[in-house]
């Protein structure tokens, strides 16, 4: 789920590509906090990154393609169901330098499946599975800043973005 603190610009103009409907969000990356029962599909906070064609069309981010921003809660603000894009094959995407909180974003190392710390002022990079991570990405486009480190008490993640 993505909350807004300060919004950004919301642009509503990229097509979801196909694959970004049936993406795994269990079982094959390394965040603990996402169950057996998350559904396939892009999720809201999750980075949204740009094809490599000539058109406007977005899929879940990598840590080797550009990222252009966060996903969007759907309109119902449901954090796991992009409503709006199975209806039309569009969904918005968050950018332009938005503050936020995050509540997916790599919870272990993808090297050796340590836990990740986050602490204030560290920079934050696209997974390979397209969540946010203080793990430097091949691609190497920051992110955003983080502004609120997650704790036990409070588990999201906040972001001053950059892109």
């Amino acid at each position: 789920m993505l909350t807004l603190l300060i919004r950004g610009q919301n642009n509503a103009i990229p097509v979801l590509a196909d694959s970004a409907y049936t993406c795994a969000n269990y079982g094959n990356n390394t965040n603990t906090t996402l169950s057996v029962n998350t559904p396939r599909g892009v999720l809201g906070g999750a980075v949204a990154g740009i094809s490599t064609g000539n058109d406007y069309t977005v899929l879940r981010g990598t840590n080797e393609i550009m990222p252009v921003g966060l996903f969007l809660n759907d309109a119902a603000g449901a954090a796991f169901d992009n409503a709006p894009a199975v209806a039309s094959g569009k969904v918005t995407v968050e950018k332009a330098q938005a503050s936020v909180e995050v509540d997916v974003y790599e919870t272990r190392n993808a090297a050796n499946s340590d836990d990740l710390t986050y602490a204030v002022g560290e920079v934050l990079y696209c997974s390979l599975y397209g969540l946010l991570s203080n793990e430097v990405s091949t691609e190497a486009t920051i992110i955003g800043v983080v502004t609120k480190a997650p704790t036990t008490a409070s588990p999201t993640i906040g972001l001053d973005m950059r892109i």
